[in-house]
């Protein structure tokens, strides 16, 4: 999986590659057909949606390596600890995650055309108004 910058998280003592495709975007869509890129951040605010962007997102990466992720909804949210350090960690992940393969897109669309990405400005804007609560640490090590 070499087509965006791998970022990976450590759950229950494994590591686990993230991705964000269009195959979790269909999912997301699916969920809520109301559903933007522009709230990534708010669906990881919610327990639940931080679960089920965690599980979509570690499925697709999976998948991407030829691969079948073996765990569940239930397993991750038994294994990742509840505190709000970690927490705004894992939203932070989460959100570069998206922001990395959204640029990855913009850079190979930037060729063809030179438009900016309002929607990424936007992630990038509410993942920084973020990182200073998130601080530096790697979430479930």
């Amino acid at each position: 999986m070499d087509m965006a910058k791998k970022r990976t998280l450590k759950i229950g003592g494994r590591e686990f590659p993230l991705a964000f495709t269009l195959k979790t975007m269909i999912r997301l869509k699916n969920d809520n057909p109301d559903f933007d890129f522009s709230d990534v951040g708010k669906m990881t605010s919610d327990p639940a949606g931080l679960v089920k962007m965690l599980f979509y997102m570690m499925s697709d990466a999976a998948s991407l390596d030829g691969k079948k992720l073996d765990v569940d909804e239930e397993w991750i949210a038994l294994r990742l600890p509840y505190n709000a350090r970690k927490i705004i960690a894992l939203q932070l992940k989460i959100i570069h995650t998206v922001e990395e393969w959204m640029k990855m897109e913009s850079e190979e669309d930037a060729d063809e055309e030179r438009e900016v990405d309002l929607v990424l400005q936007e992630i990038q804007k509410k993942s920084g108004k973020t990182d200073s609560a998130g601080g530096g640490s790697q979430p479930g090590e």
